[in-house]
């Protein structure tokens, strides 16, 4: 089995690949609408506002951030304040989470979510260029992601080390991303992007590659806006699960359970 079945495989049952399409899609669309140029806004403002709110909507349907609850009773009892801000249907159809089946786990201050052995941090990029995304310029974090060891099977004529692929200043991020190799966690990327005439978004979870100089800027990634909601299911929240393999010692702050609340999405 290849990394991004194995990848896709355990979080998709879950419903973590929903929750992400959820997510992205409930965080645009407040963005576009709020948008306005005349009022000054720009890319930049856009790319800035949806990155926040994606990490609202994360932490929302993970139960995660302002959103941590303590035990399954208290997020069937915060229903109210998970729903609060969100636009008109976009909680009816927010997936449903077990409390503690994702946690926070950043990396560096980049926020992160964690589901078993697979871990997944947050940047935008140019729309359409999704193939290109230049690793090498982005923060030394995101540099370090794309410099873990390559997948299990993958095949090239050459890989730089982590050590040759990175700059000197950012072996401390590298050691950090040591550290989870050891663990055996797999730090994945979930990629966004918006063409703001058109406001069609772009949006891709997968394992980045280190490409100085050029080159293919993932060694796989997945279609989220081609993942089905799924069922959204009662407004119950189930049972928290026991210890999962893997998960000790890798969330830099542990957060668990998930309220739940009222109303909410569609896609644009």
């Amino acid at each position: 089995m290849s990394e991004q079945q194995d990848a896709l495989e355990g979080l998709g049952p879950s419903g973590v690949l929903s929750a992400l399409t959820w997510a992205g899609v409930s965080a645009y669309r407040r963005t576009m609408e709020d948008y306005d140029p005349d009022t000054g806004h720009d890319q930049a403002w856009i790319g800035g506002t949806a990155h926040r709110l994606l990490c609202d909507r994360l932490n929302r349907v993970f139960s995660t951030g302002k959103h941590a609850v303590d035990s399954p009773q208290s997020a069937s009892a915060g229903l109210d304040a998970v729903a609060a801000g969100l636009l008109p249907g976009e909680h009816r159809k927010m997936p449903i989470i077990a409390p503690g089946v994702v946690t926070r786990s950043d990396l560096n201050k980049s926020p992160g979510w964690q589901h078993g052995r697979w871990r997944f941090l947050l940047t935008s990029f140019v729309y359409g260029e999704s193939n290109r995304i230049p690793w090498w310029r982005k923060s030394p974090t995101k540099q370090s992601v794309a410099a873990q060891l390559k997948p299990e099977g993958f095949v090239e004529c050459r890989q730089a080390t982590l050590d040759e692929a990175l700059d000197p200043s950012l072996a401390a991020a590298a050691q950090a991303v040591r550290k989870y190799d050891e663990s055996e966690v797999i730090t994945l990327i979930v990629a966004h992007s918006v063409e703001r005439e058109l406001r069609i978004r772009e949006l891709y979870l997968g394992r980045s590659r280190l490409n100085r100089g050029g080159g293919e800027a993932w060694y796989w990634k997945h279609d989220l806006l081609a993942t089905d909601f799924g069922t959204p299911g009662v407004r119950q929240i189930p049972a928290s699960p026991g210890p999962r393999p893997g998960s000790s010692g890798v969330q830099d702050a542990p957060v668990r359970l998930r309220r739940e609340a009222g109303e909410g999405d569609n896609r644009q």
